[in-house]
């Protein structure tokens, strides 16, 4: 994927050239406006129930205020291209649903208007977020976002599979890792382990994940750049390339994009994968949509055999990367009112509860309001009682420092993926291939003058 490159110039340029446009964003919410046409991106999930009940959602605001929103989506794969290419062209939309990252990156853009006011006004009525995610909407003091849900992985198994080899549910990395060469099976097309180093969050979250168990990151806790020439990085790395190298996982399984781990979970090739409960989603959904009795009955056995259990600790902690969607207003948005009243009536507890319900689990809400109205939901089984606590092992970007735009941009870069790939496709050693990446973020630092 092509990324934008902020030069240190152009960051400067952004950021002073938005002033008058973050001054307007930083004062409180005005009334719910009339007769607005704004346009709305969202993410197109996995799971299309959620993708129409925010859209519906949407269109309820519109109705209430004889307004418009023109709901336009991105993806996985392009959520950051889509994002930059609109940026370049000046078509930027009013309101845009951002990932974990893309807060601190597009503010330090001079993209977004600073919601500070806004954030203070709507609390009341749509409550707080947990203190490890405010700081995903959070940069130098300023609230440019307003955080709404996070989408987080889990880790997948199989229970038969495990329970037929005597082989224990893994609870850390390297568990994971001893129960893959377990129930590896090659000649009968079933490995132990699918993960791919992907250009998606699918890998780049994992990574992160893996990293910040292991208490490996690239910036301190004030968010400058550190060396990540160090023992605990040395050990992800290992356990990055080593799946590839022992032979248990598939031999194409570095080429897989964002469904390719989905899809050979479910058609039964894998033992494990990391994913989000998109995977539960099209285990239920083929069950209400099953032709027969006994076709019934064999996709039920199925649904009840996988498990969803959470992510995978490390020797420090079990720390999770996870899609934290949020709300931001561009600053080149023409009714920035209207976007405002847009976004307050999307996060409120009603309209978080709606979406929710058609979101199989993927849709964990994060303000304490719509995580109080989602109490029950998540009481379903064990699989939704683990979606139910995602919030509880999230930390974003850059741990353990805050996210920033240099942090943002390291993302972005797709370094913490290609760096594996490396040791994998291009035989280089592990030490090279993170003397490599550390000079890549480095210099992402140096010219962010982060």
């Amino acid at each position: 994927m092509a990324h934008l490159r902020v030069s240190r110039r152009r960051f400067l340029i952004g950021a002073g050239t938005a002033g008058a446009a973050l001054a307007l964003g930083a004062r409180e919410a005005p009334a719910q406006k009339k007769a607005a046409s704004l346009r709305l991106w969202i993410l197109k999930t996995y799971v299309e129930p959620t993708n129409k009940a925010v859209e519906a959602s949407a269109q309820r605001w519109a109705a209430k205020h004889g307004g418009t929103v023109t709901v336009e989506y991105f993806t996985f794969e392009d959520m950051q291209t889509k994002y930059v290419a609109a940026i370049e062209n000046k078509n930027t939309p009013d309101v845009g649903q951002l990932e974990t990252s893309a807060p601190a990156r597009f503010a330090g853009m001079g993209q977004l208007l600073d919601l500070s006011g806004f954030a203070k006004q709507v609390e009341s009525q749509v409550g707080k977020p947990p203190a490890n995610v405010a700081p995903v909407t959070i940069v130098d003091g300023k609230t440019w976002a307003i955080p709404w849900y996070i989408m987080a992985p889990f880790w997948y198994v199989w229970r038969d599979e495990f329970e037929k080899k005597k082989v224990k549910l893994p609870t850390t990395f390297e568990e994971a890792k001893q129960a893959a060469h377990a129930l590896n099976r090659p000649r009968d097309n079933f490995y132990g382990l699918g993960q791919s180093w992907n250009r998606t969050a699918d890998g780049y979250g994992v990574m992160q994940s893996l990293m910040y168990s292991y208490g490996a990151g690239w910036a301190t806790r004030d968010g400058k750049y550190r060396s990540l020439k160090t023992p605990a990085m040395q050990k992800v790395m290992r356990w990055a390339t080593d799946i590839y190298k022992e032979g248990i996982q598939p031999a194409d399984t570095l080429t897989w994009t964002g469904s390719g781990n989905n899809e050979n979970f479910i058609a039964h090739n894998i033992a494990q994968t990391s994913n989000g409960p998109s995977i539960t989603f099209a285990m239920e959904n083929a069950v209400a949509k099953a032709t027969d009795a006994a076709d019934r009955k064999k996709k039920e056995e199925a649904l009840a055999n996988h498990l969803a259990l959470p992510h995978p600790a490390g020797p420090e902690a079990r720390r999770m990367w996870a899609i934290a969607m949020s709300f931001s207003i561009f600053k080149n948005s023409k009714d920035p009112e209207a976007a405002m009243s847009l976004v307050a009536h999307l996060l409120s507890p009603e309209e978080t509860l709606g979406v929710m319900k058609d979101s199989y689990g993927q849709f964990a809400p994060v303000l304490d309001k719509g995580r109080l109205a989602s109490k029950d939901y998540f009481s379903k089984n064990d699989n939704y009682r683990t979606f139910g606590r995602a919030v509880e092992w999230f930390v974003p970007t850059g741990w353990p420092g805050p996210i920033t735009a240099a942090a943002a941009e390291v993302q972005a870069s797709n370094v913490l993926t290609d760096a594996p790939a490396k040791v994998i496709v291009d035989k280089w050693s592990v030490d090279q291939a993170i003397e490599w990446e550390d000079k890549k973020i480095k210099e992402i630092y140096s010219t962010l003058g982060a």
